[in-house]
C-alpha cells in the first residue's frame, strides 16, 4: 500500500512539474518573443535562402574569368561500295568496304580581355550579395519592430486592465456605501443606481479589454509562428522608455538606414550594368587551343590508315565596328536610370529626415505628457481617497465621488496611452536608424 502511495505521489509530482514547464514556456520577455519570431518566421527564412543563392552565384567562374574546357570523342563505322579511278590510271573497285573513323579532342577557350566586362560582372555579383544581406537585415528589423509593437501593445492593455480592475474595486466600495446610505434612509436611490451603472460600465470596459488582449495575443502568437490559441503571458508589466538624442539618430540614419543602403546598392548595380554595356564597344581577345586525335581506318581505298594528332593554339581578336547603335542606346537609357536612382535616393533621404523628426517630436511629446500624467494619477488617487472618506462620513454627495473616480480613470488612461506612445516612438526611431535595441 505504501509503495502504491509513493508511486502515486511521484506521478503527481511529475505531472505538476510538466505543468510548471508548460507554464514557463508560455511566459515571454520582449527579447524572447523577438528571438522566437526570428527563428520561426518564414519571411526571414526566404530572405536567408536568397542570400545563400547570391553567395553561391558570386564567383569568378560565373563572371566568365576562367577558360571553358571541353572534351569530345566520337567513333563511326561505315559500309560502302568503293569505285576509285586514280590519276596514274589505276582503278580500285571493291564492294563491302568498311570504314572506321575515331576522333577525340580537348578544346579550351579563354577570353583574355573583353573590355573589363568580367570584372564589372564580378563586382555586380558582389553588389547583389551585399543587397541580399541588407534585405535580410531589413526583414529582421521590420519583424523585430512588429513583434515589439505587438508585445508592448499587450503591455498597454494589461496595464489598462489592471487599472480598470482597481477602478471596479473602488466602484464596488462606492456601490456598497450608497446601498448602506439608501437602506438607512440618508440618501436617495439615485445614488445607488448611478453607482451600479458606473460599476457595470467599468465591467464592460474590462470585458472589452480582455477581448483586445485575446486578439493581441493571437496576433503576437502568429508573428512568433505559434498557434493563435496558445497560452501567452507577457513578462513586462510597464514601459521602460530609453533616453534618445535626435542628432545621434539623424547621423545613424544617414549611414545605417536599411532602405537608404539598399537604394545605394541599387545605384551600384546600375553602375556595373553600365560598365557591362560599355564593354560591348571594346575589342575582345580570345585564346583558344585544341588538342585532337583523328584516325581513319578502311579495308579498301587509297589510304588504309590515316591518323593525325597534336595540339594547336590560336589568338582571336574581335573588334566591334557597328551594331546599329544598340550599345549607344542602351548607355543613354542607363544614364537616365542612374539619374532617376539619384533622385529617388535624395527623395528617400528627405523622407527619412522627415520621419525621424516626426518620430522624435512624438517621442518627446509623449514622454513629457506621460511624466505629467503620472503626477496626475497620484493626485487623482489622493483625491479619490479623500472623496471616498468624505462620502462615507456623509460630508459629500455621490456626484463629488463619481467625479473623483472619473478623474482617476481618465488620468490613468492618459498616462498609459502617453507611455505607450513614447515607447512606440522610440522603437520607430531605432528602426529608422537601422538598429533596434531589444532590452
Amino acid at each position: 500500500m505504501k509503495q502504491r502511495e509513493l508511486m502515486f505521489t511521484l506521478l503527481l509530482a511529475f505531472m505538476v512539474s510538466i505543468c510548471d514547464l508548460k507554464g514557463q514556456d508560455s511566459v515571454f520577455s520582449a527579447r524572447e518573443a523577438v528571438d522566437m519570431a526570428l527563428q520561426q518566421n518564414l519571411g526571414i527564412q526566404i530572405a536567408m535562402s536568397e542570400l545563400d543563392i547570391a553567395r553561391i552565384n558570386n564567383n569568378w567562374g560565373n563572371a566568365g574569368k576562367w577558360p571553358v574546357v571541353t572534351a569530345g570523342i566520337g567513333n563511326s563505322e561505315a559500309l560502302t561500295n568503293l569505285n576509285q579511278q586514280l590519276s596514274n590510271g589505276n582503278e580500285i573497285k571493291r564492294n563491302g568496304v568498311t570504314n572506321n573513323i575515331l576522333t577525340a579532342n580537348v578544346s579550351a577557350n579563354w577570353r583574355i580581355y573583353n573590355g573589363m566586362r568580367i570584372r564589372a560582372t564580378k563586382e555586380r555579383f558582389d553588389a547583389l550579395e551585399k543587397m541580399s544581406e541588407l534585405q535580410l537585415k531589413q526583414e529582421i528589423n521590420t519583424l523585430t519592430m512588429e513583434v515589439l509593437m505587438g508585445y508592448f501593445n499587450l503591455v498597454r492593455l494589461n496595464m489598462q486592465a489592471r487599472a480598470t480592475r482597481a477602478i471596479i474595486d473602488l466602484s464596488l466600495e462606492r456601490e456598497k456605501i450608497a446601498e448602506t446610505r439608501f437602506n438607512v434612509g440618508s440618501a436617495g436611490k439615485t445614488d445607488l443606481l448611478q453607482a451600479s451603472i458606473d460599476l457595470n460600465s467599468q465591467q464592460v470596459n474590462l470585458a472589452n479589454l480582455r477581448q483586445q488582449i485575446r486578439v493581441g495575443k493571437s496576433n503576437l502568437n502568429t508573428l512568433m509562428r505559434r498557434n493563435p490559441e496558445d497560452p501567452l503571458v507577457i513578462l513586462d508589466t510597464a514601459f521602460t522608455i530609453p533616453t534618445l538624442s535626435v542628432d545621434e539618430y539623424k547621423t545613424k540614419a544617414m549611414s545605417q538606414n536599411l532602405q537608404l543602403l539598399i537604394a545605394q546598392r541599387e545605384r551600384a548595380l546600375l553602375l556595373q550594368d553600365r560598365r557591362i554595356i560599355n564593354a560591348q564597344r571594346l575589342p575582345v581577345l580570345t585564346l583558344s587551343s585544341v588538342t585532337s586525335f583523328n584516325r581513319n581506318k578502311a579495308t579498301g581505298g587509297f589510304f588504309l590508315t590515316n591518323q593525325t594528332y597534336g595540339p594547336n593554339v590560336g589568338l582571336n581578336l574581335a573588334i566591334p565596328i557597328f551594331n546599329g547603335n544598340i550599345t549607344r542606346t542602351q548607355l543613354k537609357t542607363q544614364d537616365i536610370r542612374l539619374k532617376q536612382q539619384n533622385l529617388q535616393t535624395e527623395e528617400l533621404k528627405t523622407f527619412i529626415r522627415r520621419d525621424l523628426q516626426i518620430a522624435y517630436d512624438e517621442y518627446r511629446n509623449a514622454l513629457e505628457v506621460s511624466t505629467m500624467e503620472q503626477k496626475n494619477v497620484g493626485l487623482a488617487r489622493e483625491n479619490n481617497f479623500i472623496s471616498t472618506e468624505r462620502f462615507k462620513k456623509l460630508q459629500s454627495n455621490s456626484i463629488e465621488l463619481r467625479q473623483a473616480q472619473l478623474s482617476l480613470i481618465e488620468a490613468q488612461d492618459r498616462y498609459i496611452t502617453a507611455a505607450f506612445r513614447a515607447k512606440l516612438a522610440s522603437i520607430n526611431l531605432q528602426w529608422l536608424s537601422g538598429e533596434i535595441v531589444v532590452e
